[in-house]
């Protein structure tokens, strides 16, 4: 009887025409006699579509168990929760879950697209901090290449490793390895990492609130060397604890520490020392490349150079962030992050002070800078509306079923920004450090599968400048 019910469950889910909806809710139950009081046991779970993601990496991220007594009002919520969950591993595509009902029990099942996991891809990336950037200067001698094998999902067990080879104006090797569960209980978990990388050309000084660099076409003018291995600590589905040592080398040419005599510790040409970091995130975001509600908090603890093994670098920095979304009327979610770091008095190499200008530290509007300093705060915030969003198409002419179904939102934004850096060690040089920096604008979000996002944005910033800017992240 069993075989027959599941027999009849997979042909209505698969005759479904939202079954691969990556944004789709959980189904509706096949029994409504009973009331929302009731409590409903789960009987059963069936996962169905895994072909290589092994069932105890599954399970790990749902939030019921079999045997669990959900009230009916809240079914919808649990179920739901528990997609998001497992679209957040980044191992699928699509994750659905719906149930058969009898009684008051219900057999559960989820329904799986597994992502593409290995990905042997050419590398043709430009060197800068931002696509902007390049594209101010459209300077192809700053054009890496080389190639990539990245095997996500390795093993069926949510490890990930790869290997890179870059050439050009980077010239950089790199291997890292993560596993994230190393025990029964699935939640410790390790990370190794190496890397080598080496350039003709490097940033010797943040002068006028831009880098000024230094090329030498026949020798290299940087090289470094790093290594690091973590352990982490998944406590429960949405709290993470890492500990991370971390040992790095670097050299310079003697003419770049000529330019800027405190690039490293002492005038040296070169730096080596030992790091310890250690973060603590909470993480309660729906979908987290593009999250719509929820929230997230993580603190970061770090420590570079150790005195006890003679190094000559002594940082010690406080990094937290905090991010808010909510659902609001009428299509409308507005959401608001803001970041702070704070660090000791000890003098910082240039080569170890960094604040905003990098990666997703940046204020919209002011792209083309780099605001550098020993401590900083930044605050950003959204409005958005949803102008099309939870759609499908299906694209036939791609034969192969994990590329084929596209799911895709589009989201009209108004924003502001606001941060502030302090900086007591090259203030003279720059005018963005020590004051108030704010920027605003407007802009299209384009979100799709593989969790790519693509932004189109027009900012307007404190200096009266104003532009055109793309990006790949979410906002915040």
């Amino acid at each position: 009887m069993r075989i027959i019910r599941i027999a009849l469950f997979v042909f209505i889910s698969f005759a479904a025409n939202d079954m691969h909806a990556q944004f789709s809710g959980a189904s509706k139950t096949m029994d409504s006699t009973l009331s929302d009081t009731s409590s409903m046991r789960i009987a059963s779970i069936t996962l169905i579509g895994n072909k290589l993601t092994k069932d105890h990496i599954i399970y790990r991220e749902l939030t019921f168990r079999i045997g669990d007594s959900i009230p009916m009002k809240d079914l919808e919520a649990v179920f739901r929760r528990s997609e998001e969950n497992l679209l957040n591993t980044s191992l699928f595509n699509s994750a659905r879950i719906t149930r058969l009902q009898n009684g008051n029990e219900i057999d559960v099942y989820i329904i799986f697209t597994e992502r593409w996991y290995i990905f042997p891809l050419p590398i043709f990336e430009i060197a800068e901090r931002n696509f902007n950037v390049w594209w101010k200067s459209k300077d192809f001698s700053r054009v890496v290449y080389g190639g990539v094998l990245t095997w996500n999902n390795f093993r069926g067990r949510k490890e990930e490793i790869g290997a890179t080879i870059r050439l050009g104006y980077t010239q950089r090797i790199s291997f890292f390895y993560k596993i994230p569960f190393i025990n029964k209980k699935q939640r410790s978990g390790l990370n190794f990492g190496f890397a080598y990388a080496r350039n003709h050309q490097t940033g010797f000084a943040t002068i006028n609130d831009e880098l000024s660099n230094y090329k030498n076409e026949e020798k290299y003018a940087r090289a470094e060397t790093g290594a690091s291995i973590s352990y982490t600590h998944r406590a429960d589905l949405y709290e993470t604890h890492l500990l991370e040592g971390a040992f790095r080398y670097a050299e310079v040419l003697d003419t770049v520490v000529h330019l800027n005599n405190d690039y490293f510790a002492e005038g040296k040409t070169n730096t080596k020392y030992f790091s310890l970091r250690y973060v603590f995130k909470s993480d309660h975001r729906d979908i987290v490349n593009y999250p719509l509600k929820g929230n997230y908090f993580d603190v970061e603890l770090s420590k570079v150079g150790l005195p006890f093994l003679n190094d000559k670098v002594n940082i010690y920095s406080i990094t937290s962030r905090y991010k808010k979304y909510w659902t609001l009327p009428y299509g409308f979610y507005f959401s608001s992050g803001i970041t702070a770091k704070v660090s000791g008095n000890e003098f910082q190499p240039y080569y170890n002070t960094k604040a905003l200008g990098y990666s997703t530290e940046y204020l919209r509007g002011y792209e083309y800078y780099v605001i550098d300093g020993q401590g900083f705060g930044l605050l950003k915030t959204n409005l958005k509306y949803k102008l099309l969003g939870e759609r499908v198409v299906r694209a036939d002419f791609i034969p192969l079923s994990k590329f084929n179904v596209i799911p895709f939102a589009f989201y009209l934004n108004l924003y502001g920004d606001a941060g502030y850096v302090k900086d007591k060690q090259f203030s003279k040089f720059n005018s963005l450090v020590n004051t108030w920096l704010y920027s605003g604008g407007a802009g299209l979000d384009f979100v799709t599968y593989y969790d790519l996002v693509f932004r189109f944005e027009f900012s307007v910033n404190k200096l009266g400048e104003s532009g055109f800017f793309l990006h790949f992240t979410a906002p915040i």
